[in-house]
C-alpha cells in the first residue's frame, strides 16, 4: 500500500486539505464524507484518496473553503475531578452520552482552567482547583469539538449535588472499573491518569 492509501489520523487528514480537524468533522455529521474505518478505541482514519473524492476534489492539495463569516465552535474543557471518593463524573438527561465527565465551553477570555473551575462549581457545588498542564487535549470523535482534559482536585468537603438540573440527572463519585464500565473508550491519556490516581 502506498503513503497515499494507508490511513492518516483526523489531524493529518485534516492537514492534508489545509482545513481545520473540526471542519473535517463537521462535513462528517452532515454526511459528506465517511472515515475509512476506526480503530477499536473510535478514533477515525481517512484515506485521503477516498477523501478527496467524497468532497469532489481532483488535484492534491486543494484547498476546501468554508465560510469565513462562520464562527469556530469553542473548545471545551472536561474537568477530571479525583478523589479519595473515585473520579466525579454525571449522567446526562439527554443521554449523549449517558455519562460524562463535568465539561463546558470555554468562555472568550476564559483559560481552560478557569473554566473547568467554573464548570465544577455551576454543575455539581464542588470548589476544586485545577493544574496547570493539560491531560491532553484532542478532537472529539463524536463530537468533532476540541476537547481539553483538566486534572481537578476538591478544596475541602467532598459533598457535590445537581447543580444543573437542565442538564444534569445525577452527579457521582465513582470508581476507576465503575468509570470505565459508564464511560467507555476512554481517552488513553485520561486513562492513564486515572489509573495513576485511583489505582489501577
Amino acid at each position: 500500500m502506498d503513503q497515499e492509501r494507508k490511513p492518516v489520523s483526523t489531524a493529518r487528514a485534516a492537514s492534508a486539505l489545509g482545513v481545520h480537524p473540526s471542519t473535517l468533522w463537521r462535513w462528517h455529521e452532515k454526511g459528506r464524507i465517511t472515515p475509512a474505518w476506526r480503530t477499536p478505541g473510535g478514533q477515525a482514519r481517512w484515506d485521503l484518496e477516498e477523501l478527496r473524492q467524497q468532497l469532489g476534489i481532483h488535484a492534491r492539495g486543494d484547498h476546501v473553503p468554508e465560510a469565513s463569516t462562520k464562527p469556530e465552535p469553542s473548545p471545551v474543557v472536561a474537568s477530571i475531578v479525583t478523589s479519595d471518593l473515585g473520579v466525579l463524573i454525571g449522567r446526562r438527561n439527554d443521554g449523549k452520552p449517558p455519562w460524562t465527565f463535568i465539561a463546558g465551553e470555554i468562555e472568550p477570555g476564559e483559560s481552560a482552567a478557569d473554566a473547568a473551575v467554573r464548570e465544577v462549581k455551576e454543575e455539581t457545588g464542588l470548589p476544586v482547583t485545577a493544574a496547570e498542564r493539560e491531560i491532553g487535549r484532542r478532537v472529539h470523535p463524536k463530537t468533532g469539538r476540541t476537547m481539553v482534559y483538566l486534572a481537578c482536585r476538591p478544596i475541602g468537603k467532598l459533598d457535590v449535588f445537581v447543580g444543573d438540573k437542565d442538564e444534569l440527572a445525577e452527579v457521582k463519585w465513582a470508581s476507576l472499573d465503575e468509570v470505565q464500565e459508564l464511560l467507555p473508550g476512554l481517552f488513553e491519556p485520561v486513562l492513564a491518569h486515572l489509573q495513576r490516581e485511583l489505582g489501577s
